[in-house]
């Protein structure tokens, strides 16, 4: 398994079709997938939206790609809305919807703002391939992350090499993360036989792939 990370800066095109929800939205996060029906068009959603100032949920309107209804607000705090939400692809996508029925189960973190659409998906390295396809046949020009993941036990350390992965458990367990720190780099190195140039280099990589993966998107 792998995860898929889409990062998408819309264009101007996009922008205008996305202009009617947007004017009135400055960031919607998914909670939670209810439903997805792809082949029907329908998804059902729980969304934290941050309205933008001087907006109300009521003015969440339509665009030319989604057709909306807010079910019910959950909760909402200031400019910050929880609610459950019913989406449909309008009549004429049926070819795209088909097109985009693929293997893989959305995840988080999936967003979008007008600086910023994120899509995250969990799948098989084939179902992926042709997700990366599809972007590609749409002109859709996007910044893709992919990583390893391990979607049945949640395993972030299935980003890390082999080495990696032993330096940074091995610094774990002789309390290099914990505060006070209680061993360094060098304690570690002369635990495991290595130059402690090589320890402190390894931490610093698996550090970065560890929150890269975790932070994807965000």
């Amino acid at each position: 398994m792998r995860r898929i990370t889409i990062e998408i800066v819309p264009d101007h095109r996009l922008r205008e079709i996305m202009r009617p929800l947007m004017e009135h939205i400055e960031e919607m996060e998914m909670v939670e997938l209810l439903r997805l029906d792809l082949q029907k068009g329908l998804k059902v959603v729980v969304l934290r939206i941050r309205l933008a100032p001087g907006s109300t949920v009521d003015d969440i309107s339509s665009t030319d790609l989604f057709d909306i209804k807010i079910v019910e607000v959950m909760e909402q705090k200031g400019n910050e809305v929880t609610c459950l939400m019913k989406v449909r692809t309008p009549e004429g996508f049926d070819d795209v919807r088909k097109k985009a029925d693929l293997d893989l189960t959305w995840t988080q973190p999936m967003k979008i703002s007008r600086e910023k659409i994120v899509y995250s998906f969990i799948g098989e390295d084939e179902p992926i391939r042709k997700a990366i396809g599809l972007l590609k046949e749409f002109g859709v020009n996007a910044k893709i992350s992919i990583h390893n993941t391990s979607f049945t036990e949640g395993d972030p350390l299935s980003l890390l090499t082999e080495r990696q992965r032993s330096i940074m458990i091995t610094a774990k367990k002789m309390g290099y993360y914990r505060y006070p720190r209680e061993a360094g780099a060098e304690d570690i190195a002369r635990a495991l036989g290595l130059s402690t140039s090589t320890v402190t280099e390894h931490l610093r990589k698996a550090e970065v792939r560890l929150m890269g993966g975790i932070l994807a998107g965000y």
